[in-house]
């Protein structure tokens, strides 16, 4: 029985290095050629209260060099701190959503906007307020972007000193880069994705957002249903900035399970199941076979290096990963971490996100508290 494990977390940990080498290589060498001409754009920037970073964040969306575009920020109500933090940065472009009855706050947000604000713009840009963006991102994120397919960054989370738990939030948030990469089976990550008007329609994303919480995973299941590509832009690999508590690592981690088991749930038994493996042999093999321990370890430093390497290539210098020790060595304690959110997501699909509480019945039902 130990030994079967033993070759499963073995054949487990050959084919998740192989995916990384693949990742790793699209993140080092995929570097699109700017876009000929500059589209409209429209920014539809969702924003609900503020933290130490926000009007950094604030200014770095402000600060584009691409020429043609428009930003729209979108909060709940005039009483979010968030609306008075805009207009002292001096936005006037802030749209009021009101408050959200049966979908996701943000998901409300952004239909809202692009309802009253789209219809000019040739494209639609999504990003999150918590982000630091460099200022040629509108520029390298559109450049790959073509009608029919949608262009997506994903977030990074800049770790500024050896603090256990906001290294732990950016060691976890780190392997899904592994998934991403030159193929047909990316997702896209609402902090920056960028998708054209007529695409954006014909695939139905208002519709696809009715009751959701998940702006993301909406877009990427219609996407999927009718065969559109979704482009991974690693320069548009994009941090985030702050310390985290241990309530809130826990908070965080578990609430992207959740959403996963409710809109992908292949997805997540099969990330279940291969937690599970991976988990019991690193605690178990250890006293039984430890040569066998010593592979399936090593194969996880191979996949941490292949990928902490890579995106040295695409970060800022400000941002980058400092901490090489824990990035390439942190595998069991990034396991141990997803299998406690996996039980966690088994055992209820309640939410507390951004202080709304919500309980995810399906893809388009969302009960809001």
């Amino acid at each position: 029985m130990i030994i079967a494990l033993a070759i499963l977390a073995i054949l487990q940990g050959i084919f998740t290095l192989r995916e990384s080498i693949r990742s790793a290589r699209h993140i080092r060498t995929f570097r699109p050629n700017p876009r000929s001409t500059h589209d409209r754009v429209a920014v539809f920037c969702p924003c609900k209260g503020t933290d130490p970073e926000f009007e950094k964040n604030i200014r770095s969306i402000l600060d584009q060099d691409y020429g043609n575009y428009e930003i729209h920020f979108i909060v709940e109500s005039s009483d979010d701190p968030a609306y008075s933090a805009l207009a002292s940065f001096g936005v006037s472009n802030i749209l009021i959503a009101g408050l959200t009855t049966d979908r996701g706050q943000k998901v409300h947000n952004l239909a809202h906007a692009v309802a009253h604000a789209g219809a000019t713009a040739d494209i639609y840009v999504f990003c999150d307020a918590d982000a630091r963006f460099p200022h040629d991102w509108l520029s390298k994120l559109t450049a790959p972007l073509v009608p029919g397919n949608i262009t997506t960054g994903y977030r990074w989370y800049a770790v500024t000193r050896a603090h256990l738990p906001t290294l732990m939030r950016s060691g976890w948030n780190a392997s899904s880069l592994g998934v991403l990469g030159d193929h047909n089976r990316n997702f896209a990550w609402g902090g920056s994705v960028a998708i054209h008007r007529t695409t954006f329609e014909r695939l139905r994303i208002l519709e696809a957002w009715r009751g959701a919480l998940s702006d993301d995973y909406a877009i990427t299941n219609a996407a999927r249903r009718a065969g559109s590509k979704i482009v991974f832009v690693p320069e548009c690999l994009i941090p985030t900035y702050g310390e985290c508590t241990w309530r809130e690592l826990f908070d965080f981690t578990t609430r992207q399970i959740v959403i996963t088991r409710v809109y992908h749930r292949w997805l997540w038994r099969l990330a279940f199941a291969g937690y599970v493996i991976f988990d019991a042999a690193i605690l178990i093999l250890p006293f039984t076979y430890t040569a066998l321990w010593l592979v399936i370890y090593s194969l996880s430093i191979a996949n941490n290096w292949m990928r902490y390497q890579s995106v040295k290539t695409v970060l800022p210098p400000q941002a980058g990963p400092d901490h090489g020790w824990f990035y390439i060595l942190c595998s069991p304690l990034v396991a141990l971490l997803y299998l406690y959110n996996m039980i966690s997501s088994a055992l209820s699909t309640e939410i507390v996100w951004r202080q709304v509480h919500y309980r995810l019945i399906s893809p388009n039902e969302t009960r809001v508290f």
